[in-house]
């Protein structure tokens, strides 16, 4: 065995191995789906809540150690405030003290006084609290200032700016300043808290004499130390800032983190501006994150500020983290295992369905549109639905076209079928007539059938016909029950049950005439309705059919949309007159060789009504006549419009049958004799050849079956020359007259050809053409292809269609 071969016996296993386990996968389809569906389901609703846990264990212990160093910042607060409200006592006391004034309003200048009392008054304060630095006391009326703790004539240059400028500085509370001390001839730093004391009247603005207690720093500053060496490994740290925003320190080392937190702060104060006295906020410093927690000293002006890195909170929760992990693992597993279980639990009816329908079943799950069990059973469905339907389509098919079948008989034949049997097949073909009542035939006959034909395809022409009957029937069924007929022809039946003893045709023709607007507003079309006698046998029905028949040829008289009912057509068929006035007839010959246009529309306006008097026959007689008539006397005319008005009244010869109705010859020949006598010769001649054009037009499309058709045959029908009236049709269409009759026999034989399945030499007999051989180069000039080949064509196409 080659390489070659080997490889493509193998190809062709792993492809048939492929092939099963994708049926496999297919057919367990839905299966797999509901346990990987709820498995999914179940994490990720464990998954929601551990994260939903997991993000509240963190802000809990965010909370939580917000908390912890609130606790921590409110005992410095504690603390602060304490000492604060220690010194402010002691500045208090000490402004009363009776040494400090007998200095601070001494008018005259005693040193050695001074000395006593300063040294005095700095022994007992310094014994007192050993926070204090120095005391300054400020004389206004010696311009003088004396101080203990420092050199006796320090000049304080905050007390100068207040007794030589408009700002006060705040009473008894705490201002953090650099007094400057000078050590070896060296000016060094030396930061001290001052409490400021002195009075004002409303008359006096520069207060007359001051004292000021510097304190040490350390008082404050030691206790945040101490806080920030138990938690330095941590990173946590304790700031103060003064009034000012500035850091209250002994030198502070890391200035970049220091002046990046006193930043931040700064920005979250001024962007949140309804922040409260004391809170947290969170923010990075060189990709680490910190905790930042402030509350402010009201006693002291002052802010208090701790920072620690959240990696330190976070940390406390990285165990408990593991465990959701854990615990979301165990859920995972537990919810596969239940899901499994719980879905074939839910799966094993639908399992069971497929397997009972698919036993003795062609397998279908190779079908690209079967992806699961729901799938397969949605394709079953379908087919079984498919075939259900069909079989009703079938059956009721054959039904309807039995119950067309046996209707069709009851109106067109004279059975002799016994009540019985009748009554079975009435049941057998669900026709709701009743044996025991009189019946009645609607006839209803489409207007202009004609043009009927030729505007609509045979579909819609079959759709209309059965709206007609669905409109009539429902409006009929409000009093009478019926069945309607699609008699295929220009008229459509409706059989009515009449109840006995009942007057039913003023009734039916209200209901005629509601139906007539429907269906003129729904399909702008108009029908002619005959209402036939009554008949108290169903199967005489026949009769009253032909009756209806008889009547409905009336229209020609009663004109479009009219109802004819038996009384109309006893008036017409019952008159003794057998045509129109002679005196008329003269009045008329008169007024067209005067061509009076008044008098000859007075004239025939008189005699068509007395022809709508007339019976049928004699109407029809009567109209030819008249016709003749106007002919005959124009002939004898020599105005130079007569020709083309006689070639006008030839075609409406020609077409009389065609008209439907009276009215339509009456306007025909008024309008004719009106165009020539009003508008311009050559107007006239161009429109009135138009009309002979349409009449040729007309009599080929309906005598295209006739071999001997053709131009001569045609104009001698006609009584115009051949030559004029092959000029007359070219000249208007711009093809000949033999063309357009091949045309349209040719077309003809295409529909024939497509929808019908005769023999090509049926369908030449057909269309009038004696030479076999002459169609088929025709019909392959026109369409490409042979009559044959155009058959088999089609029928390709319809099978394509079909499946």
């Amino acid at each position: 065995m080659s390489y070659s071969h080997f490889y493509k016996v193998l190809g062709v296993k792993e492809k048939q191995n492929t092939m099963k386990l994708r049926t496999l996968l297919r057919a367990k389809g839905l299966l797999l789906k509901m346990v990987l569906w709820s498995s999914a389901s179940v994490l990720l609703i464990v998954g929601i809540l551990s994260v939903v846990i997991y993000l509240n264990a963190q802000s809990l212990m965010i909370n939580k150690e917000y908390d912890n160093s609130k606790k921590i910042l409110y005992q410095v607060k504690y603390n602060t405030n304490l000492m604060n409200e220690t010194i402010s006592r002691l500045t208090q006391s000490l402004y009363l003290n009776s040494d400090v004034n007998a200095i601070m309003y001494a008018e005259k200048e005693d040193m050695v006084n001074v000395i006593t009392r300063i040294n005095n008054v700095g022994n007992s304060v310094t014994s007192a609290n050993q926070y204090v630095h120095s005391i300054s006391i400020y004389n206004q009326k010696l311009n003088q200032f004396y101080n203990a703790g420092s050199p006796v004539f320090f000049d304080d240059p905050m007390l100068f700016d207040l007794f030589h400028s408009d700002r006060l500085i705040p009473i008894l509370k705490p201002v953090f300043r650099d007094i400057h001390k000078v050590v070896n001839g060296k000016t060094e730093s030396e930061p001290v808290f001052s409490y400021f004391m002195y009075e004002t009247t409303m008359n006096q603005q520069i207060p007359s004499g001051a004292v000021v207690i510097n304190v040490k720093p350390s008082w404050l500053l030691e206790n945040i130390k101490q806080i920030n060496m138990i938690n330095n490994q941590k990173g946590d740290n304790i700031f103060i800032l003064d009034q000012l925003g500035d850091y209250v320190d002994e030198g502070i080392e890391q200035r970049d983190k220091l002046n990046w937190l006193k930043n931040e702060f700064m920005q979250y104060k001024n962007s949140h501006s309804q922040a409260e006295t004391e809170g947290f906020f969170k923010s990075s410093f060189k990709e680490t994150q910190f905790l930042v927690t402030y509350s402010y000293i009201d006693s002291i002006n002052m802010t208090l500020l701790k920072i620690q890195p959240t990696l330190e909170v976070y940390g406390y929760i990285d165990s408990f983290k593991t465990s959701i992990m854990v615990i979301t693992l165990i859920f995972l597993a537990m919810a596969v295992v239940v899901s499994v279980s719980v879905s074939r639990k839910i799966y094993s009816p639908i399992g069971n369905l497929v397997s009972t329908i698919s036993s003795g079943r062609a397998h279908q799950y190779e079908k690209e549109e079967i992806r699961d069990e729901i799938s397969y059973l949605d394709f079953v469905y379908k087919q079984s639905m498919e075939q259900l339907n069909l079989y009703d389509k079938e059956r009721y098919q054959y039904r309807d076209v039995m119950k067309h079948y046996w209707l069709n008989r009851l109106l067109t034949e004279s059975l002799h079928i016994g009540n019985v049997e009748m009554a079975s097949m009435f049941r057998e073909m669900k026709i709701t007539l009743p044996l025991n009542h009189s019946y009645a035939v609607l006839l209803l006959k489409i207007d202009n059938y004609k043009h009927f034909q030729q505007s609509f395809s045979t579909k819609d022409k079959e759709t209309i016909r059965f709206a007609m009957i669905n409109i009539v029937s429902e409006l009929v069924s409000k009093s009478y029950i019926n069945e309607g007929l699609d008699l295929k022809d220009d008229h459509v039946v409706i059989i009515v049950s009449v109840p006995p003893e009942e007057q039913f045709e003023p009734d039916m023709i209200s209901l005629l005439k509601e139906a007539q607007q429907f269906v003129n507003r729904f399909y702008k079309i108009t029908f002619t309705a005959s209402i036939s006698a009554t008949t108290e046998n169903i199967q005489s029905l026949h009769t009253v059919y032909n009756k209806a028949l008889d009547q409905s040829i009336y229209r020609f008289i009663c004109g479009h949309q009219s109802i004819i009912d038996t009384n109309t057509f006893r008036h017409n068929e019952g008159s003794k007159k057998t045509g129109y006035s002679k005196h008329l007839e003269v009045h008329l010959q008169e007024a067209l060789r005067k061509r009076d246009l008044m008098a000859i529309e007075e004239t025939m306006k008189l005699l068509f009504k007395e022809v709508t008097e007339l019976n049928y026959s004699n109407a029809l007689v009567s109209t030819f006549r008249l016709v003749e008539l106007t002919k005959m006397t124009l002939e004898s005319s020599t105005d130079s419009l007569t020709p083309s008005l006689l070639i006008d009244l030839s075609s409406l010869l020609l077409h009389l049958m065609e008209k439907e109705t009276i009215n339509d010859i009456y306007e025909t020949m008024l309008g004719s004799i009106k165009d020539s006598f009003q508008g311009e010769a050559s107007e006239s001649t161009n429109k009135l050849n138009h009309y002979v054009v349409e009449a040729v037009i007309d009599y080929i499309r309906t005598h295209y079956d006739d071999p001997s058709l053709c131009l001569a045959s045609i104009a001698s029908m006609m009584k115009i020359t051949s030559r004029r009236l092959g000029n007359l049709f070219k000249d208007d269409l711009s093809v000949s007259v033999a063309d357009f009759i091949n045309e349209t026999r040719l077309t003809k034989a295409a529909e024939l050809l497509a929808k019908s399945e005769i023999s090509v030499r049926e369908v030449v007999e057909k269309v009038g053409v004696l030479n076999e051989t002459y169609f088929f180069s025709l019909f392959k000039k026109r369409f490409g292809v042979t009559p044959k080949e155009y058959a088999l064509k089609n029928q390709i196409n319809q099978l394509r269609n079909t499946d």
